[in-house]
């Protein structure tokens, strides 16, 4: 390399391809890019705000009132769409991992119907892909949620 600069845009580039997965993803400008949803049968990609962090190091995907799926660090990357005013996350699903722990209290921030299942969260994933909305991730590492 160089320059730092382009170490730095490799660096995010070997970041994109393993969160979003080789090809999956193509820049539309210097910060923002477009990304597939559907990785595979098995997984998924999805921008929500119902992520939470119950303590230090405990990131939940809110499923249903008081059911959540528990998330690691690398699952999930805060992602911005300013022109549609979309701030939320990227989450990362994998069928064979998702499993839904259910909690005493309700969450009251949230209101569900019915529990978000992976085949659910899996045709959310399919809309949002059709919307094809390019979004932009400053931080690469995991950010601190509210």
């Amino acid at each position: 390399m160089s320059n730092l600069k382009e170490l730095k845009n490799k660096i995010k580039e070997e970041n994109r391809d393993f969160f979003f997965g080789e090809g999956n993803w193509y820049a539309t400008s210097n910060k923002y890019f477009k990304f597939k949803r559907i990785l595979n049968d098995d997984e998924i990609i999805i921008i929500t705000e119902n992520v939470r962090e119950l303590k230090e190091d405990t990131i939940v995907l809110v499923v249903d009132n008081n059911k959540v799926v528990y998330l690691k660090n690398w699952q999930i990357k805060p992602v911005k769409a300013y022109e549609e005013n979309i701030y939320g996350y990227a989450v990362k699903l994998n069928k064979k991992y998702f499993k839904s722990y259910s909690f005493k209290n309700e969450f009251k921030e949230f209101y569900f119907e019915k529990e978000d299942t992976f085949e659910s969260l899996k045709e959310l994933a399919k809309m949002q892909e059709e919307e094809d909305i390019s979004f932009s991730i400053d931080n690469w590492g995991f950010k601190k949620l509210k």
